[in-house]
C-alpha cells in the first residue's frame, strides 16, 4: 500500500470518528457511583459506568436531563447486586415522547402525541452506539442487556421483536397500553434467544384514564405470550406496591438481579 492510500485511510478513518461524534467530556470518582464517564455518539449523551471488570453490557435509555437518575439507579445496583461484574452503558434521548415511540399515536395524556421515531433510536443504538462501545472498550463477547422504564420500558422490548442484539431485556413499568401493541405483539415473535423481566405497580392499573388503565391486562397478556415464545428462555413478571413513579431506580434494579439470577441458571 502506497503512502497516497495510506493517508486516505486514515482521513477515512478520522472522518468516521468525527461521524460518531463520540467525546470523552468528563469523569466523576468517588462515592457510590463510582467512576462515570459522560460521552456522546452523534449528538446522543451517554453515561457510562463499570462495577469490577467483564460481566453484561447493560444499555439503559433514560428521560433527557436527568443524570442525577444516573447516580440513583448506580445506588440502587450496587445496593441489590453489589458482586456483580457490569458495564451500565446510559443513553438520554432528546424527546422522551418521540424517541421512545414505536410508531405515530395521538396524545393519551396531555396534549403531546408520539411521533413515532423509536425506529431510528433503534438503528442509532443497534448500529452506532452497541458497535462502538464494543470496539472501544472490548467487550464485544459480553452479553448484551437492554433495560427501560415507561415508555422506554415499552421500546426496550419491542426492541427484542425488531433485532436480535440484546440476549436480557429488562421491562419496568412498561407503556404497554400503547395503542395498537397489543395487535403488534401477536403478530411478532421475538428476534434472537433472549430472558425477559417485566415489573409493574399494583396502582397502575387503577389509574383514571382509561387507557393507561389498560396496563395491568396488557401486562398480563405479554407475559403469556413471551412463555409460548420458543426464543424466550425465560420470563417473570413481578409486582411492586405503589404506582408508576414509585422508586424506578430501585425497580430497574431488581431486573437487574433477577436477570443475573437467571442467566447464572441457564
Amino acid at each position: 500500500m502506497n503512502l497516497c492510500n495510506l493517508g486516505e485511510l486514515q482521513m477515512e478513518d478520522k472522518e468516521k470518528k468525527q461521524m460518531l461524534t463520540t467525546e470523552l467530556t468528563k469523569e466523576k470518582g468517588g462515592g457510590s457511583a463510582g467512576m462515570i464517564q459522560d460521552m456522546s455518539i452523534n449528538g446522543i449523551k451517554l453515561h457510562l459506568a463499570q462495577n469490577g471488570t467483564g460481566g453484561p453490557v447493560i444499555f439503559w435509555g433514560m428521560y433527557p436531563h436527568q443524570q442525577n437518575e444516573v447516580e440513583h439507579l448506580w445506588e440502587s445496583l450496587l445496593e441489590l447486586v453489589p458482586e456483580q461484574n457490569f458495564l451500565l452503558v446510559a443513553f438520554q434521548v432528546e424527546n422522551w415522547n418521540r424517541d421512545f415511540s414505536p410508531w405515530e399515536a395521538s396524545a393519551v395524556f396531555g396534549k403531546e402525541g408520539f411521533a413515532g421515531q423509536g425506529l431510528k433510536t433503534l438503528r442509532w443504538l443497534t448500529e452506532e452506539c452497541v458497535p462502538h462501545i464494543d470496539r472501544t472498550f472490548g467487550v464485544k463477547d459480553r452479553e448484551h442487556w437492554l433495560m427501560g422504564y415507561s415508555l422506554a420500558g415499552l421500546f426496550v422490548l419491542w426492541a427484542a421483536y425488531e433485532s436480535d442484539v440484546f440476549s436480557g431485556i429488562i421491562c419496568c413499568s412498561g407503556s404497554l397500553w400503547f395503542p395498537d401493541w397489543d395487535h403488534y405483539v401477536r403478530n411478532h415473535v421475538i428476534q434472537s434467544k433472549c430472558s425477559v423481566y417485566l415489573s409493574l405497580g399494583g396502582k397502575e392499573e387503577k389509574a383514571k384514564n382509561k387507557v393507561m388503565a389498560a396496563v395491568g391486562d396488557r401486562t398480563r397478556a405479554q407475559e403469556g405470550l413471551l412463555q409460548e415464545d420458543s426464543m424466550v428462555e425465560s420470563v417473570v413478571l413481578e409486582w411492586n406496591a405503589g404506582g408508576h413513579f414509585a422508586d424506578a431506580g430501585k425497580r430497574l434494579a431488581k431486573g437487574v438481579k433477577w436477570m443475573f439470577g437467571v442467566k447464572s441458571g441457564l
